[in-house]
């Protein structure tokens, strides 16, 4: 609730402020200072929320860094994404903004832009697609740069200097990466970025391994059922992913383990309670970055649109991701040989998060249209 309440708050005082601010901003242009993209030493990028959108967004914060070697990089991200930047070797300084917890009101809003202005950033490279507290984040920490996506109905272009046209078609890898290409970044090849792990972290899934007797030359695929609640009409039906991991089990001897986070747990005792076969259970028992470390070491990752998917598929582990509501143009596991199973409907996509959409839908059919045997197929291929 507090989240959706948010949402609210910022579209309908953010779009006028965006739009009134925007307007003093020209007018006062000429008499603020100006810097070359060129010279630009202290550069802060913005992507406070969504794990996967922060996933797949690595391959320009490192694009940015190439073309800045010698700048100081900040990021502003909230707490809840913490682990995919902690550690990244491209980043100076991580500022932390707990807008639901000990930052949330009008004083920690506050203190943050005290701290952002403090900073004295050259250039903002926002990476958000719908929020407009964002850009006014990027506005009041006083950057003479600052760059974002130009999209429509929202405000927030009256205060880029830099606008970045949306690509609508292209994946959200691609579409990131457009960002860095507007502040100098020549992206000839286009590489996945590992999230940073430690050695505890590798430590944590060779011991998970053997605690479940799983040895080297097994095969294991990992199975990710669940959503956040505001994703629910992702999902997939309970009594099918029982089917698959049973038929995997069954014509491959593959262990399949279930992973997700502790709200999910109830929704894996379901479906391990009525599989044949029995499933290794790691649901709950995670950091991110152990998370990261046990996808390393699947044979194959089977996963609903969602966050994880996009954090197995940069530890380079093969990726079956069934989509419905969102569409994998924009969202599919990135990289070669990677599927996603996908049955378009008259009304898909329901779920467009650029544009601040997100599926209500009670109905399932777009899911319902994907089949067990599709999965399995999909399986097939990859593991022929």
């Amino acid at each position: 609730m507090k989240t959706e309440l948010l949402k609210k708050i910022d579209k309908i005082v953010g779009t006028p402020l965006c739009v009134l601010l925007g307007i003093f901003d020209k007018l006062t242009r000429p008499f603020r200072r100006k810097i070359d993209l060129k010279e630009a030493e202290r550069i802060l990028i913005i992507k406070t929320v969504a794990l996967g959108d922060l996933v797949v967004a690595l391959p320009a914060i490192k694009a940015i860094r190439e073309t800045y070697p010698r700048a100081y990089i900040a990021m502003l991200v909230t707490p809840r994404v913490r682990e995919i930047v902690e550690g990244n070797p491209h980043l100076d300084e991580i500022i932390y903004y707990d807008v639901l917890g000990k930052d949330r009101g009008i004083g920690g809003l506050f203190t943050l832009i005290k701290r952002l202005r403090a900073g004295k950033f050259d250039m903002v490279v926002e990476l958000e697609h719908y929020y407009r507290f964002t850009t006014l984040l990027s506005y009041l920490s006083g950057a003479p740069v600052r760059v974002g996506f130009d999209l429509p109905n929202q405000g927030r272009s009256w205060l880029f200097t830099i606008k970045v046209p949306y690509p609508y078609h292209k994946h959200e890898v691609e579409t990131f990466l457009e960002a860095a290409k507007a502040v100098g970044a020549n992206v000839a090849e286009i590489k996945l970025e590992e999230i940073p792990t430690s050695r505890e972290d590798k430590e944590f899934a060779e011991k998970f391994w053997g605690e479940y007797g799983i040895i080297d030359h097994d095969l294991v695929v990992g199975i990710h059922p669940g959503t956040s609640e505001i994703a629910k009409a992702r999902r997939w039906m309970p009594e099918r992913f029982a089917e698959v991991a049973d038929g995997l089990a069954r014509d491959y001897n593959a262990r399949v383990v279930f992973t997700g986070a502790p709200a999910d747990v109830e929704l894996v005792d379901d479906i391990a309670g009525s599989m044949r076969t029995k499933p290794v259970v790691a649901v709950g028992k995670t950091t991110l970055k152990q998370f990261a470390e046990l996808t390393r070491r699947f044979n194959l990752f089977i996963s609903v649109d969602t966050g994880p998917m996009h954090i197995a598929a940069v530890m380079g582990t093969r990726v079956i991701g069934l989509f419905g509501p969102n569409t994998p143009e924009k969202w599919a596991p990135y990289g070669g040989g990677n599927i996603s199973i996908y049955r378009k409907l008259d009304c898909s996509p329901c779920t467009k998060q650029y544009l601040g959409q997100v599926s209500k839908c009670r109905k399932d059919d777009c899911m319902r249209a994907i089949t067990v045997e599709d999965v399995m197929e999909a399986a097939r291929t990859m593991l022929r």
